[in-house]
């Protein structure tokens, strides 16, 4: 007995409906798609307020070793304090009870880093050594230009991480003015205030920001 191929039976209209109702779509969601990348401004990268805080990668010590700390992998859904300090400078001397206070009432919302630089002035000559004796409070004869020994300074010892960032490298892209000199992030990075933009936020302290930002 011969046999005999079966011939498919053709596609119903509906399904062919289907298929072309199908392509519409993805091709109105790619246009949609596509239109939303050209139109939205790209996300700017600054230490101003509302901008992305320049990430980096650099040396930091956390109470053991040198090692290579990343800024962005730190982020959690905390907020972030980012300190700039030079441990030969007065006032970040006096600034170390101040972050002692902060980190004792914000620890659990807010992350601290601290940024250690060496100000281009006569008599700021840190190091190392220096920027631990200063997180540390240990003895060491060096910080304030020298005159004082880092187990002196005001505050508690500090718990949180220090970035060496005594060539300025950092400070630069921030556009750091001057020390001490602070910079609020949130959870995603963006600076939501900045110690140099006054005019935002009129004689508010990092103190009286950290209170109306965490409340």
């Amino acid at each position: 007995m011969s046999r005999r191929r079966k011939i498919s039976e053709p596609k119903g209209k509906d399904e062919d409906v289907r298929v072309i109702a199908l392509l519409a779509t993805l091709g109105v969601v790619t246009i949609v798609g596509l239109a939303a990348i050209i139109v939205s401004p790209p996300v700017k990268v600054g230490p101003l307020e509302g901008e992305i805080a320049p990430d980096f990668i650099e040396k930091a010590y956390s109470g053991a070793e040198w090692e290579s700390f990343r800024l962005t992998d730190t982020y959690d859904e905390r907020m972030t304090l980012v300190s700039f300090l030079d441990t030969d400078c007065p006032h970040c001397w006096d600034e170390g009870a101040t972050l002692s206070n902060l980190h004792s009432t914000y620890n659990n919302d807010v992350q601290f880093i601290t940024i250690a630089v060496q100000l281009s002035i006569s008599g700021h000559d840190s190091s190392r050594d220096e920027i631990e004796a200063f997180r540390d409070k240990t003895n060491y004869e060096g910080c304030y230009s020298g005159s004082q020994n880092c187990i002196d300074r005001p505050g508690s010892a500090h718990s949180w991480t220090y970035v060496d960032d005594i060539d300025l490298s950092i400070a630069k892209d921030w556009d750091v003015p001057g020390t001490p000199f602070s910079i609020i992030l949130d959870s995603n990075g963006e600076v939501v205030w900045n110690q140099a933009q006054s005019d935002n936020h009129p004689n508010e302290d990092v103190e009286q920001a950290l209170a109306r930002l965490v409340g």
